[in-house]
């Protein structure tokens, strides 16, 4: 039997050690795709976000209306929003190593929620033009050649228009998401598959007809908290996980954007009072991660700030 000096064995195991590492080690194809980067962000938009003719006229429910639900008649059938149980406490990604953890925003300003301007309301839902946004990460790939890391598009959930109408509020969905690579480092060792979070921030500034000014309001706020995104082509499940996402409600909500009050000309040397186009802003925050490390967050409806700052404004006036 062959013997081998203590020397040999430990130079064997560090040789070992060394292969092991340097492999492990080694960055991902799908990984660390940051080089020319740019992330965009676009808003589309069109005047029949709201199909008003197929829409059932309403009717505010009467005791007698009530009564008819005996005889079969729900109350729904007269036109209202169905209830959304949303969960306020989520796991969100850690910020802990550099390397492992990537985060990035995007966002644009001085864009208008409705189409024209209303003589009605403040939230006159009429002419709402948004109809929902894109945001696309690309970067310069090893070719030389501009790639696509990320495309999402995130549309107005249309299912409950009522709920516009009514409410004044709007949800989003997912209609469509598609990663190809992350700006997250990731080892051929590691599993191939990153987590994702999106915040998503409405914000508006505007004027009532009295006169107060409502500067940098949140509307509203929504998350869409992804686990285990297949990053790697050849894994067997990748396209039915982003096939399924598409539709997939947000959690939160927001408030449809508020109009500005001023003046329009209503004939020669005539004014009269109207509502603006509703300017607005929107923030998207993007969070990639290659650990299994969360932490614990209330996503609170941030929304309520908007009613809270109206109600301090009333309460000023009767003082």
């Amino acid at each position: 039997m062959a013997r081998y000096s203590t020397h040999a064995i430990r130079a064997s195991v560090i040789a070992v050690t060394a292969i092991y590492l340097l492999s492990s080690c080694t960055t991902s194809k799908q990984s660390l795709a940051v080089k020319g980067e740019a992330v965009n962000l676009e808003v589309y938009e069109s005047p029949n976000v709201l199909d008003y003719a197929i829409l059932e006229r309403q009717k505010i429910p009467t005791l007698a209306d009530r009564l008819e639900t005996s005889r079969g008649i729900p109350i729904s059938m007269l036109g209202g929003a169905i209830s959304l149980a949303t969960q306020l406490i989520k796991q969100v990604i850690a910020k802990d190593r550099e390397k492992y953890v990537q985060e990035y925003s995007v966002g644009l300003t001085d864009m208008y929620f409705y189409d024209q301007l209303s003589t009605e309301s403040a939230f006159d839902p009429i002419g709402m033009q948004f109809q929902g946004f894109t945001v696309i990460r690309t970067f310069t790939n090893d070719e030389g050649k501009q790639d696509t890391a990320l495309k999402v598009k995130f549309g107005v959930d249309t299912r409950q228009p009522y709920e516009i109408i009514n409410n004044s509020i709007f949800r989003l969905r997912v209609e469509e998401l598609q990663l190809n690579y992350t700006k997250v480092k990731m080892t051929s060792a590691q599993k191939k598959t990153i987590n994702m979070d999106f915040e998503i921030v409405f914000n508006t500034s505007y004027v009532n007809e009295q006169g107060d000014l409502f500067k940098d309001v949140e509307l509203g706020r929504f998350y869409l908290l992804l686990r285990g995104m297949p990053v790697d082509k050849s894994l067997p499940n990748r396209t039915s996980y982003y096939t399924d996402l598409n539709g997939k409600l947000l959690d939160g909500k927001s408030f449809i954007v508020p109009r500005s009050f001023g003046y329009y000309v209503a004939g020669t040397g005539k004014t009269g009072k109207s509502y603006s186009q509703g300017a607005y802003s929107v923030t998207v925050n993007i969070k990639e991660s290659a650990l299994d490390k969360f932490v614990t967050k209330v996503i609170a409806d941030n929304s309520d700030k908007l009613l809270d700052l109206l109600e301090d404004k009333a309460k000023e006036k009767l003082k």
